[in-house]
């Protein structure tokens, strides 16, 4: 009985269960990167095991839930909240074994009525001699990177059949068609054959293999099976909206008829997270044919749906009952708090949900420059000039005099490579800073560099402004090996090859990991060639409108005229001439003469243009003028050094206070709290600023969601735990070191369009809630760091000599269970948000759970911190140092779910491609320094916290 009650009603043997869990899953995220996605589903999530391991945690939870009687103390917000994993973990069982996922391909005009497995099989038919036919078939773990062999003996007609299959080979065909070797034994005779598998498709009567022996027939074939369904779908229309000048999807549809027999025929227009519903299976947009008159929906029949959603929303009503439960944990810490007279605490949460991520563009390899310039070697006309070029000094001046018709120039509109309308301002903001690393250059703003360089290209390739970092790099080049810039016709030889080609090739050819600092900055020098080529040649200025073109794409001056003139439009033609030649005399005159009279009108005439033209691609004055002062003020990176500042300032005049038993002027405190709310605000109206200008909520991408994470950690601080002293500088700093990361330079701050499985509501609660739970989780992180400090500070050397060591450990209990409330919180949040992701993912495309990467390790990071937060059940003995400890190593997962799958693993939500890029060395240094401290602490570690 004892045994039984170790096995199955221990809270020990759940956080051990809830450990082995979290730990097979991080297995599997790299099992899946090396040896792919069939290779982790076969080891791991397929495994018999890892379905044990569900049922042994679902049988303990239970047996807690009895052996606890948490009824009979009225624990019912705890009972409703754990009680909900149980459901969950039902509805996922009933999934797995009774659910179906697969794809169904349409072609526009045609009809359909069978739909293909994701799962491969081998299938095996056998035929006696009196006609009747008995099959099986075998589900196989077997791809490029893994071939589990199958051994296993099976009865046809009361006879034993034997298959073992052996080696894989991969033909050289069009189809990719796979050849497995295979033998097979039946009526006593060994049969040695290849069954063979063209891709992804259902068999072929190509791919078939037939064996005969007395007058027995043996059928294998190899591939995806084919499940009929009773009614069928014809694909009416298939369309795709592309955005503006792009080739980037916007949204994708299907118009489809179902066709039920002697039913009138049923119309439905599936597109992202708009379901077709019918028959008992679902129909989701998932792709689409390369040639745009095709669609793949994905379909599934889930049985599960309704107790996993029942789960669900047990889940989210046990969460918020606890927080507000007066026999609960959360209320309970926040009353022994008060009892320490350390905090009081504001029961408040205003947390907005909205849209989404975002785009990048591909720019032309600078080993192709001489082939696309030759195409187009007449982009200015001051580029023809070659000997008249002009005395630099004296233009740099003059661009210098010109910042009236710069800041004219920054309102003019442009059209991105990912299709997104955007003041120059932005365009040249990001350019000129990619090329100099600044974000002023030779005194002059990226929009006065910028038009000198569109203008007067010859010059401005001679000016050293393109940054490096590599000796190495400047010696191949000959130039001066201690310069930090080289200019651009420094990688060019006199006969025009480009210098660093080879060593471009060789860099990209390298594993990224080990790549030493000469071809990192190879590569990044090659990246900002192609910019500069960009802007040289003029083809980065898409400033003309024009409703001719595919897909509403702007057109850069030279081909604006060409497209006028091809069209048969001379007048058109002149007019676009004009009015760029306008502006180049212009800027001509201004330079000469300070005149900019003629460029200013030539300017206000490219408006008149594009307000003619623009159409619905236009955006507002208003939304312009915010843009420009979102980039030229940043006050994401203006709000850092405040942070910081104020949290160091205020986290020591809070330990001295501690040293000195002077217990902080409640003045002082409101001080620091005020200039804390202030800088929340700026923080708050930034982000909404942000919002307004993208058209899309602020956590689209990993720069936006930095700036999300730092928002919710200063929010912890000023709105939940605003009457301590040390939370609102824990909160701080997080804030404060989070944007500092955000703004290091490996992320892209750039606006940029979301792609259309992004457009859900859904998404935009999830990702809400589950970046908001990083901020909470990251404060857990401060806290425990500044609990370990306390720690050190328990030394009989030092609190001999001071008198301090009651007044520490008053300390170190009052951040613990300020410690456990933020943990509680962020933990919530998360838990929330990864179901609500599954929600959204479901009506997305049919499926809440695919084990990717990012979901799994959000997953993990909840196991890990629900393991923490109940090991005051089970450690009996120095619990606040193993607590605040636990808090410190438990946000590395976090770090892993946010930074470390998309830089080093696979899947959907991963930002990298290709090999990982190289761990920093700050970050070795960070963690070795992390765990020396807490060693450190160690020593000082016995003092127990009260029964709470």
């Amino acid at each position: 009985m004892q045994l039984l009650k170790t096995l199955f009603c221990s809270m020990k043997m759940v956080l051990l269960l809830i450990a082995l869990y979290a730990t097979a899953c991080g297995i599997a995220t790299f099992i899946e990167k090396f040896d792919g996605t069939l290779a982790a589903r076969f080891w791991v999530y397929d495994a018999f095991w890892f379905e044990i391991l569900h049922l042994w945690l679902t049988l303990c939870l239970i047996g807690c839930f009895i052996t606890s009687k948490a009824w009979q103390r009225k624990k019912y917000a705890s009972l409703l909240l754990h009680s909900s994993f149980i459901v969950i973990i039902i509805g996922a069982g009933i999934t797995r074994y009774y659910g179906f996922e697969g794809l169904m391909s349409l072609r526009e005009g045609e009809s359909a009525n069978t739909i293909t497995t994701n799962t491969h099989y081998i299938f095996i038919q056998v035929k006696n001699p009196q006609g009747e036919v008995e099959h099986i078939r075998i589900p196989t773990y077997i791809d490029d990177k893994i071939n589990r062999p199958i051994k296993q003996t099976f009865s046809f007609f009361d006879k034993p059949l034997e298959i073992a299959t052996g080696s894989l080979s991969r033909e050289d065909s069009p189809m990719g068609r796979y050849v497995l070797q295979a033998n097979i034994k039946f009526l006593d005779k060994d049969f040695e054959t290849l069954i063979l598998r063209d891709g992804d498709s259902t068999p072929s009567k190509e791919s078939i293999t037939l064996l005969r022996e007395d007058d027995y027939t043996i059928l294998l074939a190899w591939g995806t099976d084919a499940i009929a369904l009773s009614f069928s779908l014809k694909l009416l229309n298939f369309e795709l909206e592309r955005y503006p000048g792009s080739h980037s999807p916007a949204s994708y549809a299907s118009q489809v008829a179902v066709l039920d027999g002697d039913k009138p025929p049923f119309l439905f227009r599936i597109f992202m997270n708009n379901v077709l519903d019918y028959g008992g299976y679902r129909f989701f947009q998932s792709s689409y044919h390369p040639d745009e008159k095709g669609s793949i929906l994905s379909v599934n029949n889930d049985p599960g749906k309704t107790p996993t959603y029942i789960g669900y929303t047990m889940l989210i009503l046990g969460v918020l009952w606890l927080l507000f439960d007066k026999n609960g944990r959360f209320l309970s810490l926040g009353r022994f708090l008060k009892t320490q007279q350390f905090l009081s605490i504001a029961l408040f949460c205003a947390f907005s949900f909205f849209t989404l991520p975002t785009h990048t563009y591909a720019l032309p390899n600078a080993s192709n420059a001489d082939e696309i310039a030759t195409q187009d070697s007449s982009f200015t006309p001051k580029q023809a000039q070659n000997e008249n070029l002009q005395d630099i000094p004296t233009m740099i001046q003059s661009l210098k005099n010109a910042s009236s018709l710069a800041k004219q120039f920054d309102k003019i509109l442009v059209q991105d490579f990912g299709g997104r309308t955007k003041p120059i301002h932005t365009l040249a903001d990001e350019y000129i800073h990619k090329l100099t690393q600044k974000s002023t250059f030779l005194d002059l703003n990226p929009t006065q560099i910028f038009l000198g360089m569109i203008f007067y290209p010859q010059e401005w390739q001679t000016i050293q402004m393109i940054a490096t970092k590599s000796p190495k790099l400047r010696q191949i080049l000959g130039v001066d090996e201690n310069q930090k810039y080289i200019a651009y016709v420094d990688v060019f030889s006199p006969k025009g090859q480009y210098i660093l080609q080879n060593y471009v090739e060789a860099a990209n050819l390298k594993n990224p990991a080990l790549r030493d600092t000469f071809e990192k900055d190879v590569i990044s020098v090659d990246e900002k060639i192609n910019y500069a080529f960009l802007i040289y040649t003029g083809q980065v200025l898409r400033i003309f409108p024009d409703s001719k073109t595919p897909n509403n794409q702007w057109l850069y001056p030279l081909e604006a005229i060409s497209s006028a003139v091809a069209e048969g439009n001379m007048q058109k033609a002149k007019t676009l001439m004009q009015v760029y030649k306008g502006f180049a005399e212009g800027m001509q005159m201004g330079l000469d003469s300070n005149n900019w009279q003629e460029a200013h009108k030539a300017l206000e005439e490219i408006d008149r243009i594009q307000k003619e033209n623009g159409g619905a691609t236009l955006i507002s004055e208003t939304k312009v003028d915010s843009e420009i002062w979102l980039n030229t003020y940043n006050p994401f990176h203006q709000l850092t050094y405040p942070y910081l500042i104020l949290s160091i300032v205020l986290f020591f005049i809070v330990l001295y206070s501690i040293i000195k038993n002077a217990p902080l002027k409640p003045r002082t405190h409101k001080i620091f709290y005020t200039l804390l709310f202030l800088l929340f605000v700026l923080h708050t109206c930034g982000l909404a600023l942000r919002w307004y200008v993208s058209e899309h909520a602020p956590w689209s991408n990993a720069y936006e969601s930095m700036l999300y994470i730092a928002w919710a950690a200063i929010t912890s601080g000023v709105v939940f735990f605003r009457h301590s002293n040390l939370a609102l500088s824990a909160s701080s700093f997080m804030a404060g070191i989070t944007l500092f990361v955000a703004h290091l330079g490996f992320m892209d701050p750039q606006i940029g369009n979301l792609v259309p499985v992004l457009k859900s509501y859904w998404l935009n609660i999830h990702v809400s809630v589950i970046t908001a739970s990083y901020g909470f989780l990251g404060l857990c992180f401060m806290l425990g760091l500044i609990t370990l400090f306390m720690f050190v500070l328990r030394s009989d050397k030092f609190t001999q000599k001071n008198n301090t060591k009651e007044r520490i450990d008053s300390s170190i209990l009052s951040l613990s269970a300020l410690n456990e409330m933020a943990m509680i919180l962020g933990l919530f949040l998360l838990t929330v948000g990864n179901f609500l992701g599954g929600v959204w993912a479901n009506e997305s495309w049919g499926r809440y759970w695919g084990w990717d990467s990012k979901e799994t390790w959000a997953l993990i990071s909840i196991g890990v911190y629900a393991i923490i937060l109940h090991l005051r059940f089970v450690v009996k003995t120095n619990l606040p140092f193993v607590f605040a400890s636990a808090s410190v190593v438990g946000f590395f997962s976090v770090l892993m779910t946010y930074f470390g799958v998309n830089f080093y693993l696979s899947g959907m939500h991963s930002y990298a491609a290709g090999d990982p890029v190289p761990v920093p060395l700050w970050v070795k240094i960070m963690v070795i320094g992390i765990f020396v401290f807490i060693l450190v602490a160690s020593r000082n570690r016995k003092l127990e916290m009260p029964k709470i």
